[in-house]
């Protein structure tokens, strides 16, 4: 199984791509150009080809609550849905404070950025540098990793 995480936004977006093997690939994607539905075909586009270069099965999705969610989201989540259905993928979709209930030691945004250094070290560079910036550039790269690892633990425990 092979699951591409995503922090979904429309002016910048995180992936994270893990398997088995662990975390293969991390990135932090911007899209500075103003919204429009090219765009937005753009932004898929970008998460397809992780799709297509790892044989993606499952895409989870961190999205912000519904308060948040404004009609250039719901597009660009529509148009995700509609990429993961041609490819085959299962889609799920995970919001942070349904991240910080599953994972008891995480109390608040910190923790959880600290706590994804812990579980891989390969990014713990990327974590400080987020810890000491006060603008939040890796921020989404980060849920991301975290949403990806969630789902792979997730999907990985036998049933109750």
């Amino acid at each position: 199984m092979v699951i591409l995480g995503i922090s979904i936004g429309t002016r910048t977006s995180g992936i994270a791509i893990i398997s088995k093997r662990g975390l293969i690939e991390w990135q932090t994607l911007s899209f500075k150009n103003s919204w429009s539905e090219q765009k937005a075909d753009y932004i898929i586009r970008s998460y397809e080809r992780y799709v297509k270069r790892h044989k993606v099965t499952v895409i989870s999705v961190k999205i912000p609550p519904a308060s948040h969610v404004s009609a250039a989201l719901m597009l660009l989540m529509e148009k995700l849905v509609a990429m993961c259905t041609y490819h085959g993928c299962t889609v799920e979709y995970t919001t942070k404070k349904q991240l910080k209930a599953a994972m008891p030691e995480v109390q608040n945004t910190r923790q959880l950025i600290t706590y994804t250094a812990h579980l891989y070290p390969v990014l713990e560079h990327s974590v400080q540098k987020e810890l000491a910036n006060r603008s939040k550039y890796h921020h989404k790269m980060i849920e991301a990793v975290v949403v990806a690892h969630h789902s792979q633990y997730r999907e990985s425990s036998p049933p109750d």
